[in-house]
């Protein structure tokens, strides 16, 4: 029967896993006993016999404690230690605790570049205390760990959360700037865009367009067959609208081409393409093809003009006087002035 201080030690209960072991002992009677000791600690242990093996085990578990003979043959100690120290201060993510085995009968002087002297024989609480601070200090650097990958993926989770309110916001911000029948942009982003334009001071025309006696095709045919109408004249427009320009709903019949770094003449030319793509072709409905017309009035920047304000005002203008004058024509606000 085992005498009460040689018995086996009672098991480690398993709060987390132990870390694993290299053990590269070249006495085979302490390199047993010393497996045998961890093994019921709880560490898992790769057992090297010299130098050779030791490093191969090192380099294909790369266990974070290391026990090592220091009488190993050819400095197998020292180039062990050494290795493993280097290792871990160029690869950050390897954590190494080194124990040097030493004879209590050796009088060499232990390896510098060791962390903890063992003196053998030993026992089990020596073995254990020996390790502790290696053990406590790889526990503290994997709860470093954890905290940074918690810490990583939190922010993670914030930068998809922070992305999708920047989408639903950007999403609700286009719903309110848009027209929901024609998808072309409301009122509101026609006055903000045209703003945005008159504060860069260059060259800017506008168009102000209605579709002529548009009341009588909803009375005729009802508000359905109107919005189709009005579905389809902004579709046709979008094809021949110049590149740089943009068209916007205003409200109703009423709509807005907005073109910037554009004089009145190129103004004008750039509805007469709008005026013609009605013209040419009829307006196909569910009530059969109607044909559309517009009327519109150009107007560009001019230096009496103190704000963007007076700029929709001149082309407003513009847009009566063709109505005035028969409707499916434009108007030129320049044009209209002079002859006032």
């Amino acid at each position: 029967m085992l005498q009460p201080e040689m018995a086996l030690p009672p098991p480690i209960p398993k709060k987390r896993r132990r870390p694993s072991v290299l053990l590269a002992d070249a006495d085979p009677a302490r390199r047993g006993l010393l497996a045998h000791h961890l093994r019921h600690m709880g560490h898992e242990v790769w057992e090297a016999t010299n130098a050779a093996s030791a490093f191969e085990l090192f380099e294909y578990h790369h266990p974070p404690l290391l026990l090592v003979d220091q009488n190993l043959p050819a400095n197998g100690a020292e180039r062990l230690l050494q290795h493993a120290r280097d290792l871990g201060e160029r690869t950050p993510a390897i954590f190494v605790w080194s124990v040097l085995l030493q004879n209590k009968q050796t009088k060499a002087k232990p390896l510098v570049s060791c962390d903890q002297l063992l003196l053998t024989p030993t026992d089990h609480e020596a073995l254990q205390r020996t390790l502790a601070p290696g053990i406590r200090l790889l526990e503290l650097l994997e709860s470093l760990e954890s905290e940074r990958e918690s810490a990583r993926m939190a922010l993670e989770t914030a930068k998809r959360e922070t992305k999708r309110a920047q989408m639903a916001t950007e999403k609700m911000r286009r719903q309110a700037l848009t027209d929901d029948l024609t998808r072309l942009g409301n009122r509101r982003a026609a006055l903000d865009h045209l703003k945005d334009c008159w504060d860069k001071r260059g060259p800017l025309g506008v168009v102000m367009l209605d579709l002529d006696h548009f009341k009588e095709i909803n009375d005729r045919f009802g508000h359905g067959v109107g919005d189709m109408v009005l579905e389809s004249v902004a579709t046709r427009w979008r094809r021949c609208t110049r590149s740089g320009d943009q068209l916007y709903r205003m409200g109703g019949e009423e709509f807005l081409l907005l073109c910037p770094r554009a004089d009145e003449g190129v103004a004008a030319m750039a509805a007469e393409r709008l005026r013609r793509a009605l013209e040419e072709q009829p307006i196909n409905t569910d009530a059969g093809s109607i044909a559309v017309t517009l009327s519109a009035g150009v107007a560009a920047r001019t230096l009496q003009m103190n704000s963007h304000h007076a700029l929709l005002r001149a082309a407003d203008r513009a847009l009566y006087w063709a109505k005035d004058a028969g409707r499916n024509q434009i108007r030129r606000e320049s044009s209209q002035r002079r002859a006032g």
